[in-house]
């Protein structure tokens, strides 16, 4: 049976110490690559080398990355999955069922779990770039989990999942578009449709420009589907 391990990527984390306790959880339940996206300068000091305890292997294989869309598309991952506790109004499938998200990690190769700030949580553009939004259900009255506490949910369950047996007839998708593949398709359309002043008015191209993220991360394309958008949308160019 295939071992689920994906990558965790904390966006734009706050406390030093909190990416130190994320890091232990990871080296608890086996998970090993560990992703940062614009964190606070100086984010390596004692307080995340004390709280990583016995983690100071992933601690120091850290990846870091300026921007979100760098961190996915240059790992080209397959399958991207956001967590979120908050109300976003955006057109992307959603879940709070992890046997779903198994079964959706089981058919993809490589795979990257988004965790926001502690203080704000994904914004709808980061939200924009991921497959699927996923919620870890909590008391309607206090549904604000802790970064750590939220990676250590899902890494138990992670692990949990690869010491079942069930689920072993899953069958890995082949030939998927990766991220990369996927980013550079989007950018020369949004640049195209720019240049044609698709994105009116100026103030709803942030929003228009997610709507376009959702239209094409609802499914995941095959590598021969997303050569057909493109020179479906090069043609149409010129």
């Amino acid at each position: 049976m295939k071992h689920i391990n994906p990558s965790i990527i904390l966006v734009r984390p706050q406390l030093p110490e909190n990416i130190g306790m994320v890091a232990r959880v990871m080296h608890n339940f086996g998970l090993k690559d560990l992703v940062l996206v614009s964190p606070k300068d100086n984010w390596l000091n004692s307080k995340s080398i004390n709280a990583s305890k016995k983690a100071n292997k992933i601690i120091k294989n850290v990846k870091v990355y300026n921007t979100l869309q760098s961190a996915i598309s240059k790992s080209k991952y397959t399958y991207v999955v956001a967590t979120t506790n908050r109300i976003r109004y955006l057109e992307k499938n959603s879940t709070s069922d992890f046997k779903f998200i198994k079964k959706k990690f089981l058919s993809n190769n490589k795979i990257a779990i988004l965790f926001g700030p502690e203080n704000s949580g994904l914004s709808n553009e980061d939200l924009s770039l991921s497959d699927l939004i996923f919620t870890i259900q909590t008391n309607n009255s206090s549904n604000s989990l802790n970064l750590s506490h939220a990676v250590t949910i899902f890494c138990y369950k992670l692990f949990e999942f690869n010491d079942l047996k069930s689920f072993k007839n899953i069958k890995i998708k082949k030939d998927i578009a990766n991220k990369l593949q996927l980013s550079k398709f989007l950018n020369y359309l949004i640049t195209n449709l720019d240049n044609k002043n698709f994105f009116t008015p100026k103030e709803k191209k942030d929003s228009m420009k997610n709507n376009i993220y959702a239209i094409f991360t609802k499914i995941p394309f095959t590598k021969k589907e997303l050569q057909t958008l493109w020179g479906i949308v090069k043609n149409l160019t010129k």
